[in-house]
């Protein structure tokens, strides 16, 4: 144990030494939490930028207006009141939706008669066209309750009975697990592992192919050492800082971006150490393998965006293609990341969670087999 300690200790000094290496693994894991956290804080979509045309320009048409204006969910944007406009708005962004009410509105509404009020939103941002599209339906719902209660009043119903006719067939929703809609609660968890994912793998995947560069590789290969100390002394700086990284991230973001995280805190470490420890194994893999740390650099920055693409965290599983789907499962970021949304987020325990830590343990014990039990080969593979 003494000689991986000291390949461990060897291993951290150049830590210490390389200052570009030092603020990869110490600060920068915390400067991306820092800059997600800060992107995400607001976590729930206001004051979307909307434009009204008001075609009928009547005392009803300004109510809807005003019931718009009232809404925290919209800031009209009131230089923008033509359709010509509107077209133009959303194609420059300045409006994310739009209003248009039709001429002879409140002429169509007194004579009872059926009429339309057209929203429009911008769908090329799922983000801004979703929440448009919810928040202009429930301010239109209201406006049209508001209106039928007016009218039924007007017929000299008691607010009794008004209350009784609205209130015949009544949808109760309710939202679990995430009741705010936080946008935060929904990604930043994931991102936080991607960052974790890319910031380990890239630490450990320097570890060899530095000494390769340096032409001190051969002294671990000609050493009387097992592969399996090599590989642990090598490796264990880097598991450490990737799990109390993991960690310090958790708690950043709880404490900071206020992301919703009531699940065990056992087994969200339990699953961050399987994390760390195949992220780790599959990055000193990555520097046997590469003949130099630019190829085990361009190998890791070739994986980083697929990773988060097929896993399946912000696109459902089920509208992946089936062959993307399989390729995805063999991969630690994808069982982690909804593993650790299940735990933190839904709070379910461990029989929920039972897949993604069996399959993370599989992933740690192949890999730390494989990264164990290297051949001491002076010749490296050419790529």
């Amino acid at each position: 144990m003494k000689q991986v300690l000291y390949i461990a200790y060897y291993e951290t000094l150049h830590i210490f030494k390389d200052k570009i290496l030092f603020l990869l693994i110490f600060f920068v894991p915390l400067f991306y939490a820092a800059l997600c956290g800060a992107v995400y804080a607001a976590g729930i979509l206001t004051g979307i930028p909307l434009a009204v045309v008001d075609l009928d320009n009547s005392g009803l048409s300004r109510e809807v207006i005003k019931a718009f204006e009232n809404s925290p969910r919209f800031k009209i944007v009131r230089e923008i009141n033509t359709y010509p406009l509107l077209e133009e708005g959303m194609k420059k962004s300045a409006v994310r939706a739009g209003v248009v009410i039709p001429e002879n509105f409140e002429k169509e509404i007194v004579q009872s008669r059926k009429t339309e009020v057209l929203t429009v939103y911008d769908g090329s941002n799922l983000i801004w066209g979703y929440n448009a599209r919810k928040y202009a339906l429930e301010v239109i719902n209201q406006f049209g309750a508001g209106r039928a209660a007016s009218y039924m009043a007007g017929l000299g119903l008691s607010k009794r009975e008004i209350a009784d006719v609205l209130d015949t067939i009544s949808c109760n929703t309710e939202v679990w697990y995430n009741p705010t809609f936080s946008y935060a609660n929904f990604m930043l968890i994931g991102l936080m592992m991607i960052v974790i994912h890319q910031i380990c793998l890239l630490s450990v995947s320097l570890t060899v192919t530095r000494e390769k560069e340096r032409k001190c590789w051969i002294q671990f290969l000609s050493s009387p050492l097992p592969s399996w100390k090599i590989f642990l002394g090598k490796s264990l700086p880097y598991f450490l800082t990737g799990f109390l990284n993991c960690g310090l991230l958790i708690w950043f973001i709880t404490r900071f971006a206020h992301v919703r995280t009531e699940g065990s805190p056992l087994l969200i470490f339990l699953m961050c150490f399987l994390y760390t420890s195949v992220i780790t194994c599959a990055g000193f893999c990555i520097s046997l393998l590469a003949p130099d740390s630019l190829q085990a650099t361009r190998c890791i920055m070739l994986i980083s965006v697929p990773v988060f693409m097929i896993s399946g965290y912000t696109w459902p599983q089920t509208h992946i293609p089936a062959f993307l789907n399989a390729f995805a499962r063999l991969l630690p970021f994808t069982w982690m990341a909804e593993g650790l949304r299940t735990a933190a987020v839904k709070n379910l325990g461990f029989l929920y969670l039972a897949p993604a830590i069996l399959a993370l343990s599989v992933m740690a014990l192949a890999s730390f087999c494989f990264a164990a039990s290297f051949a001491k080969r002076r010749k490296p593979p050419v790529w």
